[in-house]
């Protein structure tokens, strides 16, 4: 019996992961799994770029608005929701495509993990209470204590920081140090892995990026944000597209394009940063086919 094949596509925001996740799915008869943290939630869906419906009518997608913003989710347990899934589409069909841009959700799905202390509420509450208050002296505690982790981090996410913190707070010793999947990762499922990652030139990603940001204000990212609004203390909501109408009341409708404009770059190169991290991840130009991909089959 043939052995299944696990097709993962990475790549920064704006880079056209969906379209040829979908191409990829059609060749191959296989179903499509988000990987992209903000595309779980049923609330959030304009800013965070969710599939067209004309895509999700092409190809079955499993993690598409399956969760809602007031679940708390995180890599593990996204990796302990999709898992039975990704078994059977492997057993049954013998291919499956997975593709997102939250790199540490794929993963956490793809790879075993280290036995790290499940949370502590209490302490959880008091780091998440200080982050509204002191994010920069939290950041300077993570420095101080892991700067390993923290040469690596995105310090500018929350979730990140704290989480850090608080195993260091749990066990004594570094983040950094109890994460040796960083360095042997072991693969979860008996499978042929064939990671890619759409690689662009960075000119032609911001102008992508420029147009995406003024077709998600036509579409009515404004009216979403708002609607969110008395939401917007939750973990899903402190992502880029949502949290510059929350920060800038008021803004004008330039001002906030910008911002998203800006936010959105710098999260594309922080993405790019952490895929060049990853070993057996192999670039592929903007605009590639399914037969790119599939040239790697013997």
């Amino acid at each position: 019996m043939p052995r299944p094949h696990l097709w993962m596509l990475h790549g920064p925001t704006a880079s056209g992961k969906t379209a040829l996740a979908v191409a990829l799915a059609k060749h191959l008869g296989a179903k499509i799994l988000n990987t992209d943290a903000r595309q779980l939630f049923r609330e959030m869906r304009i800013g965070v770029a969710r599939p067209s419906e004309g895509e999700l009518g092409e190809v079955y997608h499993h993690g598409i608005a399956s969760h809602s913003i007031h679940d708390e989710v995180t890599a593990m347990s996204y990796a302990q929701w999709a898992q039975s899934w990704v078994e059977a589409q492997l057993e049954d069909h013998g291919h499956v495509v997975l593709v997102g841009g939250s790199g540490l959700y794929a993963k956490a799905l793809l790879f075993h993990s280290d036995p790290l202390p499940k949370a502590d509420p209490e302490l959880r509450a008091a780091l998440e209470a200080q982050w509204q208050q002191e994010p920069d002296q939290l950041v300077a505690e993570l420095e101080a204590k892991d700067p390993v982790y923290a040469a690596q981090a995105d310090l500018k996410n929350s979730r990140r920081v704290i989480r850090a913190l608080e195993v260091i707070a749990l066990t004594g010793a570094s983040y950094s140090s109890q994460r040796t999947s960083e360095t042997d990762p072991r693969p979860r499922f008996d499978a042929d892995y064939h990671e890619f990652a759409l690689w662009p030139d960075l000119r032609i990603l911001e102008e992508r990026i420029a147009l995406r940001t003024t077709t998600m204000f036509d579409a009515g990212l404004p009216e979403e944000a708002q609607a969110l609004a008395p939401h917007a203390h939750l973990p899903a909501l402190q992502t880029v597209g949502y949290r510059e109408f929350y920060e800038n009341p008021g803004a004008d409708r330039p001002t906030l394009e910008a911002l998203v404009r800006t936010h959105t770059r710098q999260y594309a190169k922080r993405q790019l940063t952490w895929i060049q991290k990853q070993p057996g991840v192999e670039r592929i130009p903007l605009g590639s086919s399914p037969e790119v991909l599939l040239s790697c089959l013997p």
